[in-house]
């Protein structure tokens, strides 16, 4: 049994049920030693409710860590306000050749901003009145896990619809019927060009089995290991970390790998100059005051905002 599903079963107790679930083996091993013996206290009797809206928190951010995509190939920047401005310098300057005693010039560049504005989204679990009714707690833990994995999804299509967007200069198509590991070659020396040194890979999941049936991966003599082949995953390529996003988007251009021409399959960019990730406030839980009853009102919300900076920065490859 879950921490969560213990713990709302405690919680969900009558007064006089609380002590004998206390003294059961399962709930001790479900909470933890340090959790049971804070919970035997009499000192510490709301405790439990404390408790439980902590790990009511930890299982809707537990929901959301799988589906961890764009969030972690964008700086992400801590905001105070509804907006973030962004100033940007130019790229691909070169110092003056200076003579002996001679006077250094002052470089002077030219300036521009971006202005990001910070959006609020949520959800709300799918929690009714008869979960609670009938200690259905492995049903409401489900029902967060997905609340968590619906703000994640949200996340990575507002991210990667700014990209697909905003990114314009570079693009290919591949030189074959679909994407493969010369094509990342190709994108990569198009950002490259562009003053730039990408060091991500993002693939939609078509693409990434692509990849995984490249002659240059899928034989252990040509990749030099194996995990390809044993984890299903794609190794980091060409100095590209691998990431694969399953968010839809229905912007144009599409991520997606059909047979439309105007489809994104891939994305290669550099992380810490492509785009900015202003976070006002990550993933809460609102209205929700009492551990057990207020779960049917609950709200999971996040407030932020993504803009392009820099979309040289960038390569989109698309789908041939």
């Amino acid at each position: 049994m879950s921490k969560l599903t213990a713990l709302l079963k405690y919680g969900h107790a009558s007064k006089s049920e609380k002590p004998k679930i206390l003294n059961q083996k399962w709930f001790e091993n479900s909470v933890g030693k340090e959790i049971h013996t804070l919970l035997q206290s009499e000192a510490t009797a709301q405790a439990g409710s404390t408790l439980v809206q902590e790990e009511v928190y930890n299982t809707v951010v537990e929901g959301a860590e799988p589906f961890k995509c764009m969030r972690e190939i964008t700086p992400i920047v801590n905001v105070d306000s509804y907006s973030l401005r962004v100033v940007k310098g130019q790229t691909g300057t070169y110092a003056d050749q200076i003579a002996e005693g001679q006077a250094i010039n002052i470089d002077n560049q030219t300036y521009s901003k971006t202005d990001i504005t910070i959006n609020k989204y949520g959800t709300r679990p799918l929690i009714t009145n008869e979960l609670i009714e009938d200690s259905l707690f492995d049903i409401v833990e489900l029902e967060l896990k997905k609340a968590g994995a619906r703000l994640e999804n949200k996340l990575n299509r507002v991210v990667l619809a700014a990209i697909l967007a905003g990114v314009t200069t570079s693009t290919l198509n591949p030189n074959g019927s679909h994407i493969a590991v010369s094509d990342l070659a190709r994108a990569v020396a198009l950002v490259k060009k562009q003053n730039y040194l990408p060091n991500i890979l993002v693939t939609h999941p078509t693409a990434e089995g692509y990849l995984l049936q490249d002659s240059n991966l899928a034989y252990v003599s040509y990749a030099g290991q194996s995990s390809s082949l044993t984890s299903g995953t794609v190794p980091k390529l060409i100095g590209l970390t691998p990431y694969t996003c399953t968010a839809t988007d229905a912007a144009s251009p599409t991520w997606d790998d059909t047979s439309a021409g105007s489809d994104v399959t891939a994305l290669v960019l550099s992380k810490d100059d492509l785009g900015m990730l202003g976070m006002r406030r990550d993933i809460a839980i609102e209205q929700y005051d009492d551990p057990i009853h207020d779960l049917i009102g609950i709200s999971c919300t996040m407030r932020y905002g993504y803009g392009v900076i820099n979309e040289t920065a960038g390569c989109l490859i698309y789908h041939k």
